[in-house]
């Protein structure tokens, strides 16, 4: 309800009362009003307290504020008593009171929101459990001890046939005897130097006595591998002569290999899967091939783990 509405409520209360009310006393009344900011007051009060109770309470304000009319008018001038009109004062609708909630929500100052900041949660650090290693001081002395006197040196560990290791004693030992699994002689010496002809796995160990009398023993594993290759001849002539009457794979260290061979039509002459192939010259159904070239497919693995793939051609004479 706006300032203004408000005036024009305590003039139409007053239009029947029959004071003459001095035009000072109005004007004191509405600077009255206004110092006491009533447009703020009524904008709080139909917010908190509705617009049927702000009716009733200016009805109730009217009739004090006419008491004061009559007070400044009989100070100022004396009339003539005449019958006085009984105002009846509009109720325009019931008044309703405010409940105890209502005036304890509006009493109650407004608080600020306040955002919960997340927990960080902090990493935990799992200790590592380190193996603990038991100290035995006679097992490590006689771990040194066996090292200073006998400690294989050797200059590799591995190879293609023929193999050649040079073997040295960085221990202490005086008296040095190198055995081997090969079925060879032992050998004697600081430096001896061993050879391996055939492929396989050897073990080379080597007693050692100290100048106090103390012996020691070391050992180590070397690998001696094949070395493989395989070719091919580039004709043959399977006339009964003793002579190249064969077709044969000229092969080295070779594990297995399977060869194919076929004439100019594809027909396939000859096939063969194993470690010894050898082509006649003679067809599947026995007879003999006619003169010409053939060709080859051969795959095979040697013993020293080389794969071998070839392809090519071969003539046939008689």
């Amino acid at each position: 309800m706006k300032k203004d509405n408000l005036e024009d409520l305590f003039k139409e209360s007053f239009e029947n009362f029959e004071a003459d009310v001095n035009p000072t006393v109005w004007k004191n009344v509405q600077t009255a009003l206004k110092g006491f900011s009533l447009g703020l007051l009524g904008k709080m009060l139909l917010n908190k307290l509705g617009s049927s109770a702000v009716i009733s309470i200016v009805s109730s304000a009217a009739a004090i504020i006419a008491t004061v009319f009559v007070m400044n008018g009989t100070k100022t001038e004396t009339k003539t008593a005449e019958p006085k009109k009984v105002v009846q004062l509009k109720v325009v609708s019931e008044v309703v009171k405010p409940s105890a909630d209502e005036i304890k929500l509006f009493l109650t100052p407004e608080k600020a929101v306040v955002k919960e900041t997340p927990a960080v949660v902090k990493n935990e650090i799992v200790p590592i459990k380190i193996p603990v290693i038991k100290k035995d001081k006679k097992a490590i002395e006689a771990l040194i001890s066996d090292n200073r006197i006998a400690s294989i040196s050797s200059s590799c560990v591995g190879g293609a046939v023929p193999l050649i290791i040079s073997l040295s004693n960085l221990g202490s030992g005086k008296i040095n005897k190198w055995t081997f699994n090969d079925g060879t002689k032992p050998m004697t010496g600081a430096e001896p130097v061993k050879y391996f002809d055939e492929p396989g796995i050897y073990t080379i160990t080597l007693t050692s006595i100290s100048s106090d009398g103390k012996t020691a023993v070391d050992s180590i594993k070397v690998e001696a591998l094949a070395n493989s290759s395989i070719t091919t001849p580039s004709e043959f002539s399977p006339n009964g002569d003793g002579k190249d009457d064969l077709f044969v794979f000229n092969r080295v260290n070779v594990e297995r290999y399977t060869i194919m061979i076929v004439d100019k039509n594809a027909n396939v002459v000859y096939d063969y899967s194993g470690t010894d192939g050898k082509w006649d010259g003679k067809t599947p159904n026995g007879k003999k091939a006619q003169e010409g070239i053939y060709y080859y497919i051969v795959s095979a693995i040697g013993k020293d783990g080389k794969t071998y793939e070839k392809k090519g051609k071969i003539n046939l004479s008689r």
